[in-house]
């Protein structure tokens, strides 16, 4: 039944030929205003930013890609188990919440470009102020998510299965963690993805290696072509870890995907 064709799938089928063919157009348009425009060192050109990325992956292009999601990977594997430990204690002790929630919002409310600087002093210029980055953002995503998904578990279905005489452990096994599931999956689903601009952003204030060090180290030598390639392979990086998290989702979550 995996080979039905959904709907939804014929309409995505639909448009990606139109889409490439938009694609064409704008790689052409380019590559013709770089060629023959007066600030084309400021433009650079699709041919040029071609040559370019051929030229790192014969070189140590894959030693910057490894860094940095070397960085997310650590980052993720604290942030997320925390942010859902953290989220599912708070989410079912009211008074746990009202006494920790106001701290983390406003923690949460301070802008990651802020606390950048902070960890790059403590920690010095290695991996370490990059994984943190990527583990406060994660922490932050994950426990707002799963905080929500512990407190919308319906009241009245806690309360039938304790007159049942279950244990807090069962009542949280059974209705809580089930509940969250959704909530949890969506909050990985977002996080991954700015985990890759987290680990970027700290590599930008500071770094000796990673994706974020190419593109600070183009712009400083004022090298466009390098600048534009490093941020296509940031996109398609992100559009890898995006597709990733569709599909942790699509496989994880099937009986919702099912559904919808």
């Amino acid at each position: 039944m995996s080979d039905v064709v959904t709907p939804r799938d014929r309409a995505r089928q639909s448009v990606m030929l139109p889409r490439a063919l938009v694609l064409v157009v704008l790689i052409v348009l380019w590559e013709i205003v770089g060629r023959t425009s007066s600030e084309r060192k400021w433009i650079s050109a699709p041919s040029l930013i071609a040559a370019r990325l051929l030229k790192w992956l014969t070189g140590n292009l894959w030693l910057h890609v490894g860094t940095t999601l070397a960085e997310m990977a650590m980052g993720l594997l604290i942030g997320v188990p925390v942010g859902i430990f953290v989220g599912l204690v708070l989410g079912r002790s009211p008074l746990l919440a009202r006494l920790l929630r106001p701290f983390i919002v406003s923690l949460y409310n301070v802008p990651l470009i802020a606390m950048a600087p902070i960890f790059i002093l403590w920690f010095g210029l290695d991996m370490q102020p990059k994984v943190i980055l990527v583990a406060l953002v994660t922490f932050f995503l994950l426990f707002f998510n799963t905080f929500s998904g512990a407190q919308s578990v319906d009241r009245d279905l806690v309360q039938t299965l304790q007159l049942m005489g279950a244990s807090r452990r069962e009542v949280f096994q059974k209705i809580v963690l089930p509940a969250s599931a959704v909530w949890i999956f969506t909050g990985i689903k977002i996080a991954l993805p700015y985990s890759l601009v987290a680990a970027t952003t700290g590599e930008l204030m500071a770094g000796r290696q990673g994706l974020g060090f190419l593109l600070n180290q183009a712009s400083t030598q004022l090298d466009m072509t390098g600048v534009y390639a490093a941020l296509v392979v940031l996109m398609a990086v992100g559009v890898a870890i995006g597709e990733s998290a569709a599909w942790l989702e699509r496989h994880v979550l099937r009986w919702r995907c099912r559904s919808v």
